[in-house]
């Protein structure tokens, strides 16, 4: 299933993971940054070690606070690709 959420924060220099995509609101201040966990690659990280969380909602938000967001909240990820977005990928 995939993951999407929607935080703040002020990233800085702070590398974003290769496991996730990054969109920004410039809209509204702070910034908004809507995060979309890419599968493909967060599942085989996490197998093989790179990635170290377990894989829950809560895991997902520890480790995007980790990363320097904040107000870490999940939502439908309708918000990035539209009605057909919640299924299985």
């Amino acid at each position: 299933m995939t993951l999407c959420f929607r935080a703040k924060g002020e990233l800085g220099e702070n590398a974003i993971p290769e496991w996730l995509s990054i969109e920004i609101s410039f809209d509204s201040r702070p910034r908004y940054y809507g995060i979309w966990v890419v599968p493909w690659i967060a599942e085989p990280a996490q197998a093989l070690g790179t990635l170290e969380l377990d894989g829950s909602v809560e895991g997902w938000i520890a480790h995007l606070e980790s990363l320097g967001f904040y107000d870490v909240v999940q939502v439908s990820c309708k918000e990035f690709f539209g009605p057909r977005a919640d299924r299985d990928r």
